[in-house]
C-alpha cells in the first residue's frame, strides 16, 4: 500500500516536472527567440505580435514559477492553479486544431500547427490526468 502511494505521488511529480519544462521551451522560444518564433510559427512579424508573443511568454514563465512552488509545497488546496494551467492548455489545444481540421494555418504551414496541436493536447491529457487523479486533494 505504502509504495503504491509512492508510486502514484513519483507519477504526480512528473507530470509537474514534464508540464514546467513545456511552460519554460514556449517561454524561451516566446520571450527570447520572439522573431524567430513568430515568423516560424505565424509566418510573419510586427511589433503587435511580438508583444502579443512576450506576454504570452510570461504567463508560462509565471505558470512555471506556480508548478515548482507546488512542487515544493505540495498538491493539496492547488485547484485554482491546475484548474487555470487546464483550461489554458484545453483552450490553446482546441484553437490549434480548429487550424488543422480546416487547414487554415493562415501565413505558416499547417505543420507546425499539427506539431503544435499535438504538443499541447499531449500535455492537455497529462495535466488532465494530474488533475482527475488529485481530484480530491486540490
Amino acid at each position: 500500500m505504502i509504495s503504491y502511494i509512492i508510486m502514484n505521488k513519483k507519477i504526480d511529480i512528473l507530470i509537474i516536472i514534464i508540464n514546467i519544462f513545456f511552460f519554460l521551451y514556449y517561454a524561451i522560444q516566446l520571450l527570447v527567440f520572439t522573431d524567430e518564433f513568430a515568423r516560424a510559427n505565424l509566418g510573419y512579424f510586427n511589433h503587435a505580435v511580438a508583444g502579443l508573443s512576450e506576454i504570452i511568454g510570461i504567463i508560462f514563465v509565471t505558470f512555471s514559477i506556480g508548478l515548482i512552488i507546488i512542487l515544493f509545497r505540495g498538491l493539496d488546496s492547488q485547484l485554482p492553479v491546475f484548474f487555470s494551467i487546464f483550461v489554458f492548455q484545453f483552450a490553446c489545444s482546441i484553437n490549434f486544431w480548429r487550424y488543422v481540421i480546416t487547414d487554415s494555418p493562415g501565413e505558416t504551414n499547417i505543420e507546425v500547427i499539427s506539431n503544435n496541436a499535438y504538443i499541447f493536447t499531449a500535455i492537455t491529457l497529462l495535466t488532465g490526468i494530474l488533475f482527475l487523479r488529485n481530484y480530491s486533494k486540490l
